[in-house]
């Protein structure tokens, strides 16, 4: 037999935004234990990856870790892996944002670390081919994914080992199959079977095996604190691989040095494979499901397997069509970036470019994701600050209009701008996507449109009388009773200022199930746009059947636009009332409340209101306050809940409060809204 030599890699990251309670726990019940482990055993070499993320906390806030990192880099021990710096998916940002992000982690760790970077950590391993030219391009040598890759290019081993040689345009790049044996096993069994399962891969000659994994799974996911540490997994792993003569741990640059590629593979655009089953749609996740039971009764799984796998990464943006807009704004902006500004000279901006680009909140699996108010607030923050500077330097203009299919649904967008507030509407309903307060720097229709996920069925299934949840595999289980009661699904996307028709009997309840409203927000409405010094003008029409209406929506230098209706005529609307529709992104329900006239009421629960003309919502939390004057209307306004996974179970989720203006049959109706905001 020969020597098996093992690549021990963890990639360790947590995304921009989220909250610093979290930061800490993670360095205290994780990176910092790990890494302190280790050091008491120097002959065990490892590699690791942190984001920049990371890098930028632990700076400020736990510079024992990186003290304790140079030290063992500098005697030999760690080699640090490189990456996109703030953590993007590579292949859903621009090219010259791909080469920005990880120049600016190669120079992070040639100064911090004095060690020159030859390997790159591919974000939640998603690959396309065209990759393997950028990351060399980079002067990088290899990276690491997973051993689906090359499963789902059609290679078919009971094990990979070593490394392979894939290209594009000529441009070579080495990649190592991460094990996901080892993956599985590691560190949830028992020391002794996880090292004897790694023993039994040895090979007649010398030969090599590669895990780079979350190091998360070691100290933060739940329950693994006690196990790796109070119950000392960790210490007898490594006392295990240690006292070893056969296994011996390696570095990836020693191994790309030691060992031969095993020569040239092309392997298909893929993640690992939990995540092609969470880019699917539900009915089509459960055929997929379906199939593999069917496989797996016929005793075909393990000889078919490698040719069943779910979709696409880039789907996530079929699924999700308020997620398509944020990746798609933050594409629209990147362009104006890299065309105006230079990232040596402006470098604020092209900071916050890429801390916008942090991953985690560009799509949803097992963990919140997406559905993370705080996580897609943090990219909004981002987006609109870059944009401040980016204005502030090279944009003269008092009032900015851009007319561009922005989301690419086949529909224009217009981009309304002024130097308190970003405004973006669209041609579908002249609804409102976007309105962004430059400072402080928040989208207040920072929404979610709810709507089934394939994991829903869980819950569902395995209600009790009593209403709990009885079974969920492995670690996931509800966090929140009575999360069945939340599983509503909305008919339309969650936007603002969307005009709908309302039956007359339309109740509270009705519009929380939505039931009694026939949305115009999906119709495509005529409109024309004109542009003054000190102001924009959007003038739309919308004409169906007898029914036909003008929206003019005026955009000045105030914080806010006013919104004039004329119908064709007179009690046009017949048997509906007419509705307005607004879904306002604000991150704490319990600091937010409403004034009606002299009426002060809590939004932390559904709530009517009688008719009225003015209507205000104050957000004690961010200290902004909204006011909204219209002709006499009865108000309706709920809380706004998804159901969603997160690694430690199910739970229900605040996204925004949906405010609805119900106004009787009329031929005119004036609008306005205007925002106030205070900073401490």
């Amino acid at each position: 037999m020969g020597k098996l030599y093992f690549i021990f890699g963890v990639h360790n990251h947590q995304p921009v935004g989220n909250f610093p309670h979290i930061f800490k726990e993670a360095c205290e019940k994780c990176y910092f234990p790990f890494l302190s482990i280790l050091e008491d055993f120097p002959k065990i070499k490892f590699c690791i990856h942190n984001s920049g993320p990371l890098y930028d906390w632990m700076k400020e806030h736990c510079k024992d870790y990186i003290g304790l990192l140079k030290k063992m880099v500098k005697r030999g021990q760690v080699e640090v892996v490189s990456g996109g710096y703030y953590e993007p998916i590579l292949p859903i940002v621009p090219d010259c944002d791909k080469y920005g992000q990880i120049k600016l982690m190669n120079d992070f760790i040639e100064k911090e670390f004095s060690n020159k970077p030859q390997g790159v950590w591919t974000a939640e391993r998603v690959w396309e081919p065209y990759l393997a030219r950028v990351i060399a391009n980079c002067n990088l040598n290899y990276t690491f994914l997973d051993d689906t890759h090359f499963r789902f290019a059609g290679l078919r081993q009971p094990e990979f080992f070593g490394y392979y040689t894939t290209e594009d345009e000529g441009r070579p790049l080495s990649v190592f199959p991460i094990s996901k044996t080892l993956r599985y096993k590691i560190p949830f069994s028992e020391a002794g079977e996880a090292f004897a399962v790694l023993n039994n891969l040895k090979q007649e000659g010398d030969s090599l095996v590669t895990l780079f994994d979350d190091g998360e799974k070691f100290g933060l996911w739940p329950g693994t604190y006690d196990w790796v540490y109070n119950k000392e997994w960790l210490k007898n792993f490594l006392t295990l691989l240690n006292g070893s003569r056969d296994i011996e741990t390696i570095t990836a640059r020693e191994a790309f040095e030691k060992f031969q590629t095993n020569g040239i593979v092309y392997l298909p655009t893929a993640s690992y494979e939990e995540m092609g089953e969470w880019a699917l749609e539900p009915q089509n996740f459960f055929a997929y499901e379906e199939l593999k039971e069917l496989l797996k009764a016929n005793g075909k799984l393990e000889e078919y397997k490698d040719f069943v796998r779910g979709g696409f990464f880039r789907n996530f943006y079929h699924k999700y069509p308020r997620l398509n807009y944020m990746q798609k704004r933050m594409l629209y902006l990147s362009r104006k970036v890299n065309a105006k500004a230079n990232p040596d000279k402006d470098k604020k901006i092209f900071t916050s470019l890429y801390k916008a680009q942090t991953n985690c909140g560009y799509w949803h699996g097992v963990f919140g994701g997406f559905y993370l108010g705080h996580i897609r607030s943090a990219v909004y923050e981002n987006l609109i600050e870059a944009e401040n500077v980016l204005d502030e330097k090279y944009n003269e203009e008092k009032i900015s209009v851009d007319c561009t299919d922005l989301d690419l649904d086949g529909s224009d967008e217009v981009i309304l701008k002024n130097d308190k507030l970003i405004c973006c509407f669209s041609q579908k309903g002249a609804a409102l996507v976007e309105m962004s307060l430059r400072n402080p720097a928040i989208n207040l229709v920072n929404t979610i449109t709810r709507r089934e996920e394939s994991y829903h069925k869980k819950i569902l299934q395995n209600i009790t009388k009593e209403g709990a949840v009885s079974t969920i595999h492995d670690i996931v289980k509800q966090k929140d009773k009575d999360l069945d009661k939340f599983l509503i699904y909305d008919q339309y996307e969650r936007l603002s200022l969307m005009d709908h028709l309302l039956e007359e009997s339309i109740s509270l309840d009705d519009f929380n199930l939505q039931k009694g409203i026939n949305t115009l927000s999906d119709e495509i409405y005529d409109w024309d746009i004109k542009k003054e010094r000190q102001r924009a003008t959007l003038c739309s029409n919308f004409s169906n059947g007898g029914l036909g209406f003008s929206k003019i929506i005026e955009f000045s230098e105030n914080c806010g636009f006013d919104v004039n209706y004329k119908f064709n005529r007179k009690n046009i609307l017949k048997d509906y009332n007419f509705g307005i529709e607004f879904n306002i992104s604000l991150l704490s329900p319990g600091d937010i409340f409403a004034k009606s006239g002299k009426e002060k009421v809590a939004l932390s629960e559904p709530v009517e209101f009688k008719e009225g003309s003015s209507f205000t919502i104050i957000d004690k939390f961010k200290k902004i306050t909204l006011d909204f004057n219209f002709d006499k209307a009865r108000i309706f306004t709920m809380p706004v809940y998804s159901v969603s996974s997160s690694e430690s179970g199910f739970e229900k989720v605040y996204q925004q409060t949906a405010i609805l203006f119900i106004f009787k049959r009329k031929d005119t109706l004036k609008f306005s809204l205007d925002i106030k905001h205070s900073h401490d």
